[in-house]
């Protein structure tokens, strides 16, 4: 059977370990060590020539893994039989708690990431009968204003000729006012993209940044997205 596999697509050893157990419909409780160990090494082999220092931990669980099979496989004494009468603990035990913590993180964290980009019903969100005078209004926040400004920044040089750098720093009050003109020129709305499309200099796209942070912290400005991730649109109050 032919195995195609790339370890960069799991994020450690017990992402592998979930992905072949849901893959083989195994129970988690009672997990085929024999089994699940010959398949997790095989995924390793596969990958040909890794690198030692990012397959670490996936090598370590490998051990770990030979270590429990082989302390089942092992032939139990009669002294070995009483002992494990009184305890009365499975060797899987621990990799089963480690699997279900795990899991457990993982799947809240892609909730958090669902959630974060707008992908799961905000439960304080409440419909208006009839169908609203535009699509919904998704407030923006310091990162999407971060976001967009470092998409800017990515457009222009990193270092200025000194011969058009202005003797003074850009004034952010300025910036204001030019905001402002700029909204009343657009009938009271503009796009983020738009009101940085002609700054050409990193010092005067950051006082145009801070300037419009400002005005949203007087309230004076607006910014908000129709969809998630898309264009910031800005408007007058």
């Amino acid at each position: 059977m032919t195995y195609l596999v790339d370890i960069e697509a799991f994020h450690g050893p017990l992402d592998l370990l979930l992905f072949l157990i849901e893959k083989n419909e195994l129970n988690i409780y009672d997990i085929p060590i024999a089994f699940i160990t010959d398949q997790y090494l095989q995924y390793l082999q596969v990958t040909g020539d890794f690198d030692l220092e990012n397959m670490g931990e996936f090598l370590i669980m490998a051990t770990y893994l030979l270590n429990l099979k082989s302390r089942l496989l092992l032939p139990r004494t009669e002294q070995n039989r009483l002992e494990d009468q009184e305890e009365e603990i499975d060797p899987r035990e621990e990799l089963v708690q480690k699997l279900l913590d795990y899991k457990r993180f993982k799947e809240a964290g892609e909730q958090l990431q669902q959630r974060e980009l707008g992908l799961i019903e905000r439960i304080y969100y409440r419909e208006v009968a009839g169908e609203p005078d535009r699509d919904e209004e998704l407030v923006v926040d310091l990162n999407a204003l971060i976001r967009a400004y470092r998409s800017v920044l990515r457009r222009l040089p990193l270092s200025e000729p000194e011969e058009i750098i202005p003797e003074g720093d850009v004034n952010v009050h300025d910036k204001m006012n030019e905001i402002i003109a700029a909204l009343n020129e657009n009938k009271g709305s503009i796009t983020f993209t738009e009101l940085f499309r002609k700054t050409s200099r990193r010092r005067e796209a950051l006082a145009l940044f801070l300037a419009l942070l400002e005005l949203i912290r007087l309230q004076k400005v607006k910014a908000y997205q129709n969809v998630p991730w898309g264009d910031i649109q800005l408007e007058m109050w």
